[in-house]
């Protein structure tokens, strides 16, 4: 009877495929992170637009007064230094994502290196099988040629 088909470095292959879900992991939440900001950003946009349509509304039909006019610009100024900072933080999870994307694709490819290694193992074990198998067939068949009486 043949063995069973083992690949002995199916315990590696299992902590490369763990690291590279969490490196995947790592990846999509530093995305989400992203995103997160550019919907704030967008947002804070909008809310900047408003405003200032608000107050050049208010200014045309001189309905606003001064101290309304100027706690109106602080609030552009400081939503636009908020646009701002989030742009920088930004640009630094930019930068982080990078460095994940590097280190998934290198967990990818040590992943891949093993999953090859074992995929040439199982061909070698289906070949070998395959072999040993048509051998025996060979053998039966010459037994059974050899058995029958010559008429």
């Amino acid at each position: 009877m043949a063995k069973r088909f083992e690949f002995r470095l199916q315990t590696l292959l299992r902590v490369r495929e763990l690291r590279e879900r969490e490196a995947k992991r790592n990846l999509a939440t530093k995305r989400a992170e992203i995103a997160q900001l550019d919907h704030l950003n967008k947002q804070t946009t909008e809310e900047i637009f408003r405003q200032q349509e608000t107050l050049l509304s208010g200014q045309r039909e001189g309905q606003i007064d001064p101290t309304t006019l100027q706690r109106g610009r602080a609030w552009i100024a400081h939503l636009r230094h908020t646009v701002m900072t989030r742009q920088v933080q930004r640009q630094e999870l930019v930068g982080k994502l990078e460095h994940l994307k590097a280190a998934w694709r290198e967990a990818r490819t040590q992943t891949r290196i093993i999953e090859k290694l074992r995929q040439r193992r199982w061909k070698e074990y289906t070949r070998d099988r395959d072999r040993r198998e048509q051998a025996e067939l060979d053998e039966l068949a010459q037994q059974l040629h050899r058995q029958q009486p010559v008429l």
